[in-house]
């Protein structure tokens, strides 16, 4: 297969996909499982919580020509929360969801260059109720250059929520092969691969990745509370009318990015399918909560305590060959 495809179809699905990509080569099919132990609250002293993630994904490449790609992709991500010692008064969130679809387009150009645009639309909440306001989009564009076998470098922009909010931001990415049993693959600032291929069948390397997601909360304990709605008597022990909303502090959703780095190892079961370990220490967990205006709630903001984490996941990769 032509190293500009791969290249490309790496980077892109890494960025709007994070937990789908895998470091040797984009994938057809992934099933992750992920968790990260209980972690004390800052904003709630004693309870705790743990956070269990789940994440299936499909691409389908579509030859239109020679030059031309279609690869449309579904993926459905979770992710469950535990709570242990929250206080009683406390109104938990216990799972939020996300489910995207996406359409990539490549076009392969002229001297080893390449153009791919990806766009990708779907919702992201706790789903207990669907409205607009949790609608999600996301697009990555993308110019690389095959400057040997060994070497491809590209750049372009993104857009995504890797990072809570929708941000677009510049993006460069890097494939090169100094060895052939050694490849370094980056797409920044989305995730950073280093991987060693023993006999084509094991892998060892390294993995540093940023995710995230915009969750809307449509709980119905939190919409019918002040200060989404009013009140029946105002609390005269505040220094607000509890009888008036206040749709400045009114949960709309959670802006939720995690930082992930440690080991990775992998095993070709058979054919080009793989089963991977990830384990390793977050370097940052940020999680808001945010009006619908995307403006940050007063007191809302909560930067969780870094903690190990394992992900476990089964890939179909894009065969190489």
């Amino acid at each position: 297969m032509d190293k500009r495809i791969t290249a490309l179809m790496a980077a892109l699905m890494a960025t709007l996909v994070p937990q789908a990509a895998d470091a040797q080569f984009p994938d057809l099919a992934d099933l992750s499982v992920q968790y990260l132990p209980g972690v004390e609250l800052n904003d709630l002293p004693g309870a705790r919580a743990q956070v269990a993630s789940y994440e299936v994904s499909l691409n389908v490449p579509i030859v239109l020509n020679k030059h031309t790609f279609l690869i449309p992709g579904l993926a459905y991500h979770a992710d469950a929360i535990s709570y242990a010692e929250a206080p009683a008064t406390f109104e938990d969130l216990r799972s939020f969801h996300s489910l995207d679809l996406a359409l990539l387009f490549v076009r392969l150009l002229p001297k080893d260059f390449s153009f791919s645009l990806r766009v990708a639309g779907g919702i992201a909440g706790d789903l207990q109720r669907v409205d607009a306001r949790q609608i999600r989009l996301s697009f990555v564009g993308l110019v690389t250059h095959a400057f040997s076998a060994r070497l491809v470098l590209g750049g372009g922009a993104i857009g995504s929520y890797a990072f809570g909010s929708f941000l677009p931001l510049p993006a460069l990415y890097l494939d090169w092969k100094p060895k052939d049993a050694l490849r370094i693959e980056g797409f920044l600032p989305a995730f950073l691969n280093v991987t060693y291929t023993i006999a084509g069948r094991f892998e060892l390397g390294l993995r540093a990745e940023v995710t995230g997601n915009a969750y809307g909360v449509r709980t119905s304990a939190i919409d019918q509370a002040w200060p989404c709605a009013g009140a029946t008597v105002d609390d005269p022990t505040t220094s607000v009318d509890e009888r008036i909303p206040e749709a400045s502090q009114c949960l709309d959703h959670v802006a939720y990015s995690v930082a992930l780095a440690g080991p990775r190892v992998g095993v070709r079961l058979f054919s080009d399918v793989w089963l991977t370990a990830f384990a390793g220490y977050s370097f940052y967990r940020r999680v808001e909560q945010m009006n619908r205006n995307d403006d940050p709630i007063e007191g809302g903001d909560d930067q969780l305590p870094n903690t190990v984490f394992f992900r476990a996941a089964l890939t179909w990769r894009l065969p190489s060959g």
